[in-house]
């Protein structure tokens, strides 16, 4: 069978439900014995079957318009694929179902199978010299200090709350009896709170670390030998020796910074610098002589050369500003 297309109207006659039975018979035998004329029928077929309407109109010529649309699809001659795609292809479609079931199983078992992983984690950092106040995702409020971070975590499953932190922080904790706030320091003294307010200080550069109460109860110090703190007290731990004393003292003044106040009450100029520098990132280098300077003032959203400036005109020293590895550094020098 050389020119199958000459059977082209019998196959359209049948298609289109025109044809009798010996016509349909007929076709049917010729479909039986021709593999090329079985292939030509079912391109005719998926043609009619995309491009004719339930209706058809005695004006439209079905057979011009069929060998049309069948010439543009002949004379897209489809590329040859090499040998390797074709495996490639085989290859991956063998591959899909496996890969489908272990993308479902990774769907589904994401963030059950994971216990160590938290639900939600948060890290704040509070650049020197500037101050950052935040709520949490458990709706506790926290200020940041100049050069202080935090790294919050809190594990939905579990409902545990979990702050890592360096340098100065007040905490306002969200209440939650039954689910502890923990604050752990770069000395190693951890803070546990139900729902109070307090402030820490602890920078890694440091060996103190001080927890300031201010309403409520927290037990504070190192993990298996916590104490109560009581409000408008103060502890102070000494990583270098383990020591640590109780202290009853101005909780106003020693969280006034949290409004950009700073003040200092009968303290020695080394510790004033001290503060300073942890603050704005700053080394100072204080003369043994002006060490021990005692010095008083408040500082009321005053700027970091304002505050030096300040402490110049109230006490005979000066200062000599050099930089190493891009650490400023700051020498106390007296006149």
């Amino acid at each position: 069978m050389e020119n199958i297309e000459e059977y082209d109207d019998l196959i359209i006659k049948c298609l289109a439900g025109e044809a009798d039975d010996r016509e349909t018979a007929e076709l049917r035998t010729l479909l039986r014995s021709s593999r090329q004329l079985a292939r030509r029928f079912r391109s005719l077929r998926n043609t009619w079957n995309v491009s004719a309407a339930p209706i058809i109109s005695d004006e439209i010529d079905i057979r011009s318009s069929l060998n049309e649309t069948m010439q543009a699809i002949l004379d897209r001659t489809p590329p040859v694929r090499p040998a390797w795609r074709r495996y490639l292809t085989r290859f991956a479609a063998a591959l899909t179902l496996p890969l489908t079931i272990l993308s479902g199983y990774l769907y589904v078992t994401n963030g059950t199978d994971r216990p160590h992983d938290p639900d939600i984690c948060q890290e704040i950092k509070a650049m020197p010299g500037s101050l950052i106040h935040t709520i949490l995702p458990d709706s506790t409020e926290v200020w940041l200090n100049g050069g202080s971070t935090l790294r919050y975590t809190y594990n939905r499953q579990i409902r545990a709350r979990q702050a890592d932190m360096a340098g100065e922080i007040y905490f306002n904790v969200a209440s939650d009896r039954e689910h502890p706030f923990i604050v752990s320091t770069p000395s190693g003294i951890f803070v546990e709170a139900i729902g109070t307010q307090f402030n820490v200080r602890s920078y890694a550069s440091d060996t103190l670390t001080s927890v300031t109460l201010i309403e409520g109860q927290v037990a504070v110090g190192p993990e298996g030998d916590a104490s109560r703190l009581f409000p408008n007290n103060s502890m102070v731990f000494n990583s270098l020796t383990g020591d640590n004393s109780l202290y009853l003292g101005n909780t106003e003044k020693i969280v006034s910074w949290r409004q950009g106040c700073l003040a200092f009450k009968n303290e020695p100029l080394k510790d004033v610098y001290k503060r300073l520098g942890q603050i704005y990132d700053v080394t100072f280098e204080v003369d043994p002589c002006l060490e021990n300077v005692i010095f008083y003032a408040t500082f009321d959203n005053a700027s970091f050369d304002q505050i030096l400036s300040l402490i110049r005109r109230s006490t005979p020293l000066h200062y000599v500003s050099n930089k190493d590895d891009d650490k400023k550094i700051i020498s106390v020098i007296p006149l």
